[in-house]
């Protein structure tokens, strides 16, 4: 119960951001299920969470179901952590409040929560001796579909299963054997759909650039520094620490190891679950080098696995399971469980962070909110086009205020970037006061633009880099033109978290 009342509060005083707003937008498109599915084909994200958001909207018809999905979803996910999952109370209750379970998934609306969900339910379909292929494999598709990085937790669950199979003794009968065989196939027709639904990516700047880049390094790298990709397990006030100093930032990237590889040997006296938590944490910091930088929605997926295998390895130690592999908790194990309970201790800090951020600093996640009670206010702004320098403050807006929005970039209505090449990659200031004149004359409405740039503090020519490849031009001359032909009419402050905070100007 303590655990709803805060998550809700934290859900329901979150202002929502852009990516969680442009996955509704993105649900609402085309005339039926399937025209949506076809129109959000190379998003980056496979079609479970747009499908629960359309669902969802058809029957409450109010963008509040994102707050509505989200939040039943990790309500469901806390209910099997606390009363169905066998877990030590200590893993449990540090778990149940960590920054992940009740802001990340919860608060924060976004399709990582399915994920948790999914993986609590694996651990209850896991039947020792009389495991079901189908069911398991059905969920591991499922899985599979949540997100991309999830795709890996399906191959740990596989990986454990497998080394299970072939470590135990008595060896199992043929039927377990059968059972694997058929829930790897069914996986691996999910992930095969999931990689249909995502590639080939129209967002193709959303991507790391490896261009000039040797890829066995990278591999290498990535195998060898694997904890330099979970440094958002710290809570923010060291992550500070670590961007000030960067003494501090060794220091606490070779604790960060201690406390990841060390709570790998939690699972040393069962050798099946410790290689499929390595093998997870291993392929995850590939993900992270080759395709995509994680972020703790991300990186936590680790820990929600580790919890789940944790959970898996208690359950077969109390039927008796005969594993190679199994002693008693020694040093080692001691050692281990030591420091994952310190790894999920730091969650608890962050999630308390989260706390103080949204009741007592008061700071919010993006100042959409904010805009939308602004140009609430103003009736002259009611039919305004809404534009933004970067294109991406205006993907929350939709939320809170049905004005239309215009991108920049592709130089068209809309309310979903595109991250693509094909668009103008290089921007000046001037270009945009010349196409908010544009718009101005055909349109015959106000335009009201948003700019993240602070402009009275720029005072020399410079060249920004914004979002993954677009670049901003800013110039005195530039600047000085474009305050005559604007009126500055709104400030905001500072969020967190984000950098959903802006200067409103509105065209003369």
């Amino acid at each position: 119960m303590v655990w709803l009342a805060l998550a809700s509060a934290l859900c329901w005083s979150e202002t929502v951001w852009r990516d969680e707003v442009r996955a509704l937008s993105l649900a609402l498109q085309g005339d039926n299920f399937i025209d949506m599915l076809r129109q959000m084909h190379g998003e980056g994200h496979p079609a479970v969470w747009y499908i629960l958001l359309r669902a969802a909207y058809a029957v409450v018809g109010s963008p509040v179901v994102l707050k509505i999905v989200a939040l039943t979803i990790a309500a469901t996910a806390a209910y099997l952590l606390v009363f169905r999952l066998k877990l030590p109370l200590s893993i449990m209750l540090l778990a149940l409040f960590s920054s992940f379970s009740i802001f990340d998934y919860a608060a924060m609306s976004r399709n990582y929560g399915i994920s948790m969900l999914v993986i609590f339910l694996i651990v209850l379909s896991w039947e020792k001796g009389a495991r079901n292929g189908i069911l398991l494999g059905l969920l591991f598709a499922l899985l599979a579909n949540t997100n991309v990085h999830s795709v890996v937790l399906v191959g740990g669950f596989l990986a454990y299963w497998f080394f299970d199979l072939i470590l135990a003794r008595p060896r199992p009968p043929l039927a377990a054997y059968r059972a694997f065989v058929t829930a790897a196939a069914i996986a691996a027709v999910g992930i095969i759909l999931c990689f249909v639904t995502v590639y080939p990516t129209f967002n193709d700047t959303g991507q790391n650039d490896l261009s000039g880049e040797n890829f066995a390094l990278l591999v290498l790298r990535a195998l060898a520094l694997t904890s330099s990709h979970f440094m958002a397990f710290y809570p923010n006030s060291v992550l500070e620490l670590v961007v000030a100093y960067p003494l501090a930032a060794q220091i606490f990237a070779a604790l960060m190891s201690v406390l990841i590889y060390g709570s790998l040997l939690a699972l040393a006296n069962r050798w099946p679950a410790m290689i499929a938590t390595g093998l997870v944490l291993l392929g995850l910091s590939l993900l992270f080098t080759l395709v995509y930088p994680g972020g703790y929605r991300h990186q936590a997926l680790w820990l929600v696995f580790m919890i789940a295998i944790t959970a898996l390895t208690i359950d077969s130690q109390r039927d008796g399971a005969g594993v190679a592999g199994i002693e008693a908790a020694g040093g080692i194990v001691t050692f281990g469980r030591l420091c994952f309970l310190i790894l999920l201790a730091l969650q608890v800090v962050s999630g308390m962070e989260k706390v103080h951020q949204a009741f007592i600093a008061e700071i919010p996640l993006s100042r959409s909110k904010d805009l939308g009670a602004f140009i609430q206010s103003r009736p002259d702004l009611k039919d305004a086009v809404i534009m933004a320098d970067p294109d991406y403050l205006v993907e929350a807006l939709p939320y809170y205020v049905p004005n239309r929005t215009y991108l920049l970039r592709e130089e068209r209505f809309g309310a979903i970037v595109r991250y693509t090449r094909n668009a103008r990659l290089s921007l000046s200031l001037a270009d945009i006061l010349q196409t908010a004149h544009r718009l101005q004359q055909s349109e015959h409405v106000p335009v009201v633009i948003l700019l993240s740039q602070r402009l009275d503090q720029i005072t020399a020519p410079v060249s920004l880099r914004e979002s993954y490849v677009w670049r901003l031009s800013l110039t005195p001359e530039d600047i000085s033109a474009f305050q005559s032909a604007t009126s500055l009419v709104k400030r905001f402050g500072t969020v967190a978290g984000s950098d959903e905070t802006f200067d409103v100007y509105v065209l003369k």
